[in-house]
């Protein structure tokens, strides 16, 4: 009831507090059970994005640094910077100092480049809310100070920790803060000895480590245009539950489609999110197919262009370079652009080091050859690359999986289940959900247009509101139906997570019957097929296939918030049409730091 969630709340704010004052006396064990204690609680009486939960999430993530667990830091500290971007706005000090955790999570992680935008920013905006002498700017410039070590920018390091050290002087008298203004004199010390040794840079310690990462699980390349639906978001959950479980090995993600750098950075994030941050993003080819990002998540990261990416084609070459002869499996979620031309730079290499080649388009057997599907969007965005990509692979002997839209329409899934991920308070299960409602409404409001106007778009005169209601297997009783009986009883085709899931051969086994055409004694397998007008999925059992798929989804997003010892929230709905209050002010802590 509401008294016992004001209660709660309180003592929310006395965890939170304690947790703050033990964690001033480096007790960080101590301090992460009282955050952990408070967004439990938060968690329990309040939306998964509420500004008082950021705050938790925030000093979670603050005391994993300190401890030195930064990849379990990541995925809170960029839910942190996401909530408190959209409640306090992006010129905050409660942003700023979310920023700050942030950089030191990727700092930690090896990551020093990318998180130098982010304490820039950080400082850009605590400078403007408070004088450039205030006390609350020391932590933040020790972080500035640290990173800038970190990629060898020695003198400029040494001038951001005296600054630090300046501006304690300038706040503190002798004895107060003792342990920040050692800190600052003996990092100074530090860069001064690798100036006057010229030592240059040595790795910190979380810098070594990162580099030294457990595989396991097939190696496995992904080519995705992630953003431009829901559907390759979902696959990339996927792939973090196959990765945990050693059943994938992703070696890089590559985006493909206008606009290419919003593309990775929202590859970039939703890997992070998925504490898969060791896993390399690049940038494809440029393909002329128009693109659009449908899907946005974790904008107060994105919006900073924080993120420098490798080139689709020379990271493909580097990955595959350091694989085990025929041992990568590339999945291509989009068009096979990229793939083609990997082909044509480095045939060698691919002759030698992929296995298979997995994609979501279709593919028909014809004259003794398989040939892609025209008529499917992924290989109809560049023809002439798919039908080099098929003919390639079978000159080469290299086998295929290709999974059309038929296999997905063997296999919907209703709505609801959006609804039950977002239970796991991962705000990229409600990210996907908004966003899928947006583009059904979207939909629904051209498809009930007459099929002359031209806000239709691009929409065959045939697809109309009986159209929708049929496709998308919307369940109504009668014709008085509402817009809200039709979002909450339609379904969704995950053809991307299909595709994801025929990465893995047991799975195959186990979900599909594929059509199999042997060609120069190699297996060329497709999924799904239309033959004489009959379509035929190739799922053995719709239940058992999403029971898996979600399943997984479920696993995956629960993964980041494993030992928060985090309750599932109990305000969920199919979509929600929840505003949460937003609480700019706080009792607890000092979120404006």
């Amino acid at each position: 009831n509401g008294i016992g969630e004001e209660t709660d709340l309180h003592l929310a704010i006395s965890h939170t507090q304690l947790g703050c004052t033990v964690f001033a006396l480096n007790k960080y064990d101590d301090a992460l059970q009282e955050h952990r204690a408070a967004l439990n609680i938060r968690l329990r009486a309040l939306e998964g994005n509420d500004a008082l939960v950021s705050e938790s999430f925030n000093y979670c993530a603050e005391t994993l640094c300190a401890m030195g667990r930064e990849a379990e830091a990541l995925p809170l500290s960029l839910q942190a910077v996401d909530i408190r971007a959209r409640e306090f706005g992006t010129s905050h000090p409660a942003y700023a100092h979310a920023l700050c955790i942030l950089s030191k999570s990727y700092h930690g992680l090896g990551r020093s480049q990318d998180a130098m935008p982010f304490i820039e920013k950080c400082l850009h905006i605590c400078k403007k809310v408070f004088s450039e002498k205030h006390a609350n700017i020391i932590p933040n410039l020790i972080v500035q100070g640290d990173i800038l070590q970190a990629v060898g920018e020695l003198e400029k390091s040494l001038s951001t920790y005296q600054l630090a050290e300046s501006i304690h002087n300038t706040n503190f008298k002798p004895g107060q803060k003792e342990f920040q203004l050692k800190e600052c004199r003996q990092k100074s010390k530090e860069v001064e000895l690798a100036l006057k040794n010229e030592m240059g840079f040595v790795p910190s310690a979380a810098t070594r480590n990162s580099e030294i990462i457990v595989h396991g699980g097939t190696p496995v390349i992904i080519i995705t245009d992630v953003g431009r639906d829901i559907d390759d978001a979902l696959a990339l959950i996927i792939l973090s539950s196959l990765k945990k479980m050693f059943i994938l090995n992703p070696l890089c993600v590559i985006t493909t489609l206008e606009p290419n750098n919003e593309r990775a950075c929202l590859a970039r994030t939703i890997l992070d999110s998925l504490s898969m941050h060791e896993v390399p993003v690049g940038i494809g080819a440029d393909v002329a197919c128009p693109g659009e990002i449908a899907l946005h998540c974790y904008e107060g990261v994105t919006q900073q262009n924080a993120f420098q990416f490798e080139r689709g084609s020379s990271l493909m070459a580097r990955v595959l370079k350091q694989a085990e002869p025929k041992s990568v499996k590339m999945l291509c979620l989009a068009n096979l652009k990229d793939i083609s031309e990997l082909i044509v730079k480095h045939e060698a290499l691919f002759r030698s080091k992929v296995k298979e080649i997995v994609t979501m388009g279709g593919a028909t057997y014809s004259g003794s050859r398989v040939i892609p599907d025209e008529t499917a969007f992924n290989n109809n965005c560049d023809i002439q690359a798919a039908r080099h990509v098929y003919a390639e692979c079978q000159q080469n002997h290299i086998p295929t999986t290709t999974i059309s839209r038929y296999a997905a329409y063997g296999c919907p899934i209703g709505i609801g289940f959006l609804g039950r991920l977002q239970k796991t308070n991962h705000l990229l299960a409600s990210e996907i959900r908004d966003a899928n409602l947006k583009s059904m409404k979207q939909l629904w409001k051209k498809v009930s247009m007459p099929s002359w106007m031209p806000g239709r778009g691009k929409l065959p005169s045939r697809c109309n509101r009986e159209w929708f209601l049929d496709f998308f297997k919307v369940k109504v009783d009668d014709e008085t139906y509402t817009s809200d009986e039709i979002w909450e009883n339609s379904s969704l085709y995950l053809y991307d997570s299909l595709a994801m899931l025929s990465c893995v051969d047991a799975y195959v086994e186990l979900h599909f019957s594929p059509k199999c055409y042997m060609i120069d004694r190699t297996p060329h397998r497709v999924i799904g097929l239309l033959e004489e007008g009959v379509q035929s999925s190739g799922v053995n059992s719709k239940e058992y296939l999403v029971n898996e798929i979600e399943g997984l989804l479920r696993e995956a997003l629960t993964m980041p918030l494993e030992g928060m010892d985090v309750i599932p929230t109990v305000k969920t709905s199919n979509y929600g049409n929840e505003t949460p209050d937003k609480k700019k002010a706080n009792d607890g802590g000092n979120v404006f730091d």
